[in-house]
């Protein structure tokens, strides 16, 4: 895992005017997409997804010097697993969001479930960051499963490879751990990512607490 934080290091760093360019793009598109078109509120967001996804497959193309980078039939061939990755993704998350409602459909004695709905679902639930953070950390694990692998096989359909997500599973078998480690090392980036944000609000509206 080292090694390979090293070597996106070094390449970043070899090739610093093509990753400013893509760095700037993305932060264009983002500004776009989540500033003047209000995210997914806005029914025109869709559009923004196509976009931001041939964005992407442009990057992985251009990355591996598969020509040409934009326009081929291999970007529409990496639609059959990125649906599936979409589709394992959302499928997991909304298992672990209604999961804790499924007592309340097993015939348990009415006394019962009040109190847990009373003190379960509204107290950790709905009042409570607790269940949240749980299942943050549920995705989190399992994301070298339902993502990081199952990211092999898109990045294989759009320079050209096979797509498959068993193949994909295959070949990665046995690296749960690095593939979590990874994960694991990226969290704190993310935790100082917040924290700056949060300095940064400090800065600007500090000043709202006394008003």
């Amino acid at each position: 895992v080292a090694e390979t934080f090293l070597a996106s290091w070094r390449y970043c760093r070899e090739n610093r005017r093509h990753i400013a360019v893509f760095t700037l793009v993305n932060w264009l598109l983002l500004l776009l997409g989540f500033k003047f078109m209000g995210g997914t509120g806005n029914i025109l967001f869709i559009f923004w997804c196509v976009l931001y996804y041939l964005f992407s497959c442009f990057f992985f193309r251009f990355y591996y010097n598969r020509r040409p980078y934009l326009l081929t039939h291999k970007i529409f061939d990496s639609l059959v697993p990125s649906t599936k990755i979409l589709f394992l993704t959302l499928a997991l998350a909304t298992l672990l969001a209604y999961l804790p409602f499924a007592p309340l459909f097993l015939g348990f004695p009415a006394e019962m479930m009040e109190d847990y709905a009373v003190g379960f679902i509204q107290e950790y639930m709905d009042e409570n960051k607790l269940y949240d953070m749980g299942l943050a950390l549920v995705l989190l694990l399992v994301s070298p499963i339902i993502f990081f692998r199952p990211m092999m096989a898109w990045i294989s359909s759009v320079i050209g490879r096979s797509g498959s997500l068993r193949n994909a599973w295959r070949r990665t078998k046995g690296n749960y751990l690095r593939s979590w480690l990874a994960w694991t090392l990226l969290a704190p980036l993310i935790i100082y990512c917040n924290v700056f944000l949060a300095k940064s609000f400090d800065f600007f509206f500090l000043d709202l607490d006394t008003e």
